[in-house]
């Protein structure tokens, strides 16, 4: 009987809990799929052609959307939980009124969210242009690709500019690319912003085939770089950083150092100089000049000779000068090298052969100048330096967007020093030009950036000592991801920066730039630049100062300050130039 009431109590027991349960369940919220949308439940959204319409809400749940139309097109078709963003497009006008239903279904939901899409009757647009067509290419490489894509995916964008207003314009619009937009302050003390993001129209001239990269023939006058220099109230000169080897420059005798104060016979001045500072910098066709070059007598510019100089299309082997030098049981490597140029990566490996043949014991590398390029050849430089130091450690590693690094498993991505490997842009191991160093000492500049820093740091990541001497570097932690695309026959080149490096110990927090050990100037005598290498060029002669223990440097008693000239540095005009300021790879997809 006990038994009986027993059983009887459990299942009264039991009831009363499922009826409890019941009672909760009743109580228990459901969190609607999608809250705090944009627009108006049962109130169309209106669409303009050629314009992203964005729209807003917060998902539940992972998300898909969809549309019942060919017309509307639906640019990112699903997201995570969270604030989210919908961006759609039209590109062809209509003559009747048409509606698009968007269905947006949240994962764990079975029924789908909706909201209309109407395009008013209209004038229809013109055919879809070159640039239309360019633009939805960049922009959806962009979307996935770009470092802050989320604040990309909100931004309004207008297909029917020109490529280069949509992209640049639509990157400078944006605040959380802080990395990307560097500010400097113009020649009238306001500030500006300048990006490391751009895009190209390719056009070369000719290619000859490297092992991974195509060399290109650019019109050249073999230039490397120009600083122009404001003397007195008006009058402006032009002081040449470096010329290229085997270029018009270099057979015209122009060298670093060279001053020209005119061209085809017309005086530099503030009004005027912008213009010529482009023609001589960046010809984009063959032509011809005549530069005066001037000389300091007694403090005051006079007149020296003129340079006839005619621009053609060359190879810039951007390996500028190397050499071997022995003071005192120091074997000195010397290396001067403006851009990290991948086709080139034989001129470059070869010096580091020669560099090893000669047993040497010391580098100086000279990177003032060098805005950066191929990561490939920074791995090349920095594994030749460091040698065995190197196998198997880290040379960068690589954060991208926030979708990307989920992919990842929010994972870096880790690049290794190629060391001793064979070297995948040539066919040579890299023992052949590895190096073993303990240290290195670098030239730096404010135009040392990217690729350059790069090195840097990744040598820094291994404990391997870093002597800079010069300027703060540029500060540019971040690369981009090259990608090309063909638009009725022309081939776009958009290089937007999708990621940022670290080295080995995690270190990638330097857009404010590398400090010199040694702040020092490298001009001497009212701005001029000694050349490359010798005794009285102030860098390299504090380099071997520190080497060595003895500076190579003359009396320093013969300088001037300039100041009864007033001579000033002014801001170069912004100069397009393929690679600049780049840490470049090529994309490849997650």
């Amino acid at each position: 009987m006990k038994q009986i009431h027993y059983f009887i109590f459990c299942l009264l027991a039991v009831a009363a809990i499922s009826l409890s349960s019941c009672e909760k369940d009743k109580d228990k919220v459901v969190q609607p799929a999608i809250t705090n949308q944009s627009w108006q439940e049962g109130v169309p959204v209106e669409i303009t052609p050629n314009e992203t319409l964005t729209v807003t809400f917060n998902a539940a749940a992972k998300w898909r959307a969809g549309t019942n139309s060919i017309w509307c097109e639906i640019l990112n078709k699903s997201g995570n939980a969270g604030k989210s963003t919908l961006q759609l497009l039209t590109k062809s006008g209509t003559t009747t009124d048409r509606t698009s239903e968007i269905l947006i279904t949240v994962e764990g939901y079975d029924k789908a969210v909706s909201f209309q899409v109407t395009q008013k009757a209209g004038e229809v647009p013109q055919e879809e242009t070159e640039d239309m067509k360019v633009n939805t290419k960049v922009a959806e490489y962009l979307r996935k690709n770009y470092l802050w894509n989320d604040e990309y995916k909100t931004m309004p964008l207008d297909y029917t500019k020109n490529y280069e207003d949509f992209f640049y314009g639509t990157l400078e619009a944006m605040k959380t690319n802080t990395l990307d937009k560097k500010p400097y302050t113009g020649n009238d003390g306001n500030t500006y912003y300048s990006l490391f993001s751009y895009i190209q129209k390719k056009n070369p001239i000719t290619k000859t085939r490297a092992k991974l990269v195509e060399k290109e023939l650019s019109y050249s006058f073999g230039i490397t770089g120009i600083t122009p220099f404001l003397i007195g109230n008006d009058s402006v000169c032009f002081a040449i950083q470096g010329v290229y080897p085997d270029s018009p420059a270099t057979a015209a005798g122009l060298k670093r150092g060279t001053i020209i104060g005119k061209i085809n016979n017309e005086r530099l001045s503030e009004s005027n100089w912008g213009k010529k500072y482009y023609a001589l910098r960046s010809p984009d066709a063959i032509s011809s000049l005549t530069l005066t070059e001037i000389e300091v007598v007694n403090k005051k510019w006079e007149e020296a000779k003129n340079i006839s100089l005619t621009s053609d299309a060359i190879y810039l082997n951007p390996v500028i000068t190397s050499k071997v030098t022995e003071i005192d049981g120091h074997k000195i490597g010397y290396l001067v090298y403006s851009e990290f140029e991948a086709a080139f990566d034989q001129e470059l490996f070869d010096v580091f052969k020669k560099f090893k043949t000669h047993n040497v014991t010391d580098l100086i590398l000279d990177l003032r100048y060098n805005g950066g390029g191929h990561t490939i050849s920074a791995n090349l430089i920095a594994s030749c330096i460091a040698a065995e130091t190197s196998e198997g450690k880290v040379f960068s590693s690589l954060r991208f967007n926030k979708e990307r690094m989920e992919k990842r498993g929010n994972k870096r991505k880790d690049e290794p020093f190629t060391y001793p490997d064979l070297y995948p842009n040539l066919d040579e191991k890299l023992t052949k030009g590895g190096l073993g160093l303990k240290k290195v000492y670098c030239l730096v500049g404010e135009g040392t950036a990217s690729s350059s820093e790069l090195v840097i740091n990744s040598l820094k990541g291994i404990d391997l000592k870093v002597i800079l001497i010069g300027k703060t570097t540029t500060g540019k932690n971040v690369g981009m991801e090259v990608e090309n695309f063909a638009v009725e026959g022309n081939i776009y080149e958009v290089v937007p920066i999708t990621f940022q490096s670290y080295n080995a110990k995690g270190f990638g927090d330097y857009e404010k730039g590398f400090k010199p050990d040694w702040d020092m100037n490298e001009t001497v005598q009212i701005k001029i630049y000694p050349d490359y290498g010798t005794d009285d060029e102030p860098l390299y002669a504090k380099a071997i100062e520190l080497i060595t223990g003895k500076s190579p440097m003359k009396s320093t008693s013969t300088r001037s300050t300039g100041k009864a000239l007033k001579v000033q540095e002014i801001k170069a005009p912004a100069i397009y130039r393929p690679g600049y300021n780049a840490m470049l790879k090529k994309y490849e997809e997650d």
